[in-house]
């Protein structure tokens, strides 16, 4: 089945138990609460590799997928937000990642040595990177001077960041994050509950850039390796990607992330074309380009574009695609529409097996 098929079959689930979940959270019915999320919990991990959950903490219904930082759960997570029936956007807030101080936050604890510790119970001290346009944080917990291993202290605060923060938060602006044995307030320091409107304000303060979700941040970059040709694919210079481990995957003819997607029903390729210009003019046009494609792509409910780059020969276009055999189908449509200006081609990201 095709990504767009499993997201139909999952909401056709959550419709057929809508009402019953609406119940169990308005008279706190757990027994069967848990009973309807679960079995939601179970098809959205085994269609999507993230997980679910229902709250209505602020009187209004919401509703999460919880993809945590792999780029494959979160753009079919997202997918899967878009594809929810009408009714169900307007009874529901959609959350297409985990979104800050959920009930999930609210509801967390870490237990050290016995002792249950909730998110009340942990700070942050923290400080601007302003090269970075970017914030380190160090997590600091009464308990944990009495962990010795370092690394599960760093988990457990990169853990309890996240859910403070929301995923796209947590991606978009933290540089390093690390903890502290002993409250020393060297830099600002608050709850960590109060981290994610601080956090905000520096944004704000400082005009840095606002994200909706972890699929708007993009990095650019530089192919490590010397040019040294001009064959597809190979002749990239510049990068930018929403997906950084997917090109590093297919520069190194890797294959785990193509194998993830493929599994989930959907596909990586790109669409590309030759140079028109062989100058700075090229990127311009494939900006233009890209933006037709994508809308396209977003008005059939197909594919995303995830970002692309500039070669010596070529310019690429990088897809993630949610229904190939439509795909096909609009993409000969596209191809149409942009034949007086360039001829595309497509190209799969075939996962080996």
């Amino acid at each position: 089945m095709s990504v767009k098929d499993n997201a139909k079959k999952f909401w056709d689930l959550f419709c057929s138990l809508e009402n019953e979940i609406k119940d169990g959270l308005v008279h706190q019915n757990y027994e069967i609460l848990n009973k309807d999320v679960e079995a939601l919990d179970d098809l959205c991990y085994e269609m999507t590799g993230c997980h679910f959950f229902v709250e209505n903490l602020y009187d209004e219904f919401e509703c999460t997928f919880d993809t945590g930082p792999n780029k494959t759960c979160q753009l079919v997570a997202q997918f899967f937000a878009q594809m929810a029936p009408q009714t169900i956007k307007r009874n529901w807030i959609i959350n297409d990642c985990l979104p800050p101080l959920s009930s999930k936050a609210l509801m967390a604890t870490v237990k050290i040595k016995d002792t249950d510790y909730t998110i009340q119970d942990f700070f942050v001290s923290y400080g601007i990177d302003e090269n970075q346009n970017m914030v380190h944080a160090k997590v600091y917990c009464p308990g944990y001077y009495l962990i010795d291993n370092t690394e599960n202290k760093k988990e457990m605060s990169m853990y309890l960041l996240e859910l403070a923060l929301g995923e796209t938060s947590y991606e978009a602006y933290l540089s390093s994050i690390d903890y502290i044995d002993e409250c020393k307030e060297v830099e600002s320091f608050c709850p960590i509950y109060e981290f994610y409107d601080k956090l905000m304000d520096i944004v704000e303060k400082n005009h840095w850039q606002n994200y909706n979700s972890p699929l708007d941040i993009y990095s650019v970059y530089k192919p490590i390796q010397d040019i040294t040709h001009d064959s597809l694919r190979k002749d990239m210079k510049m990068i930018f990607t929403t997906h950084p481990i997917l090109l590093e995957e297919t520069i190194e003819n890797k294959n785990d992330v193509l194998a993830d997607m493929e599994s989930k029903g959907g596909e990586y390729g790109y669409i590309y074309y030759i140079n028109l210009y062989g100058n700075e003019d090229d990127a311009l046009i494939r900006q233009e380009i890209s933006k037709k494609i994508n809308q396209q792509l977003q008005k059939n409910l197909i594919g995303k574009v995830i970002g692309g780059s500039i070669g010596k020969s070529y310019s690429y276009i990088d897809l993630a695609i949610y229904d190939s055999k439509v795909f096909t189908i609009v993409f000969n449509k596209i191809k149409r529409q942009l034949d007086d200006q360039v001829e595309l081609f497509y190209q799969s990201f075939q996962a080996k097996n």
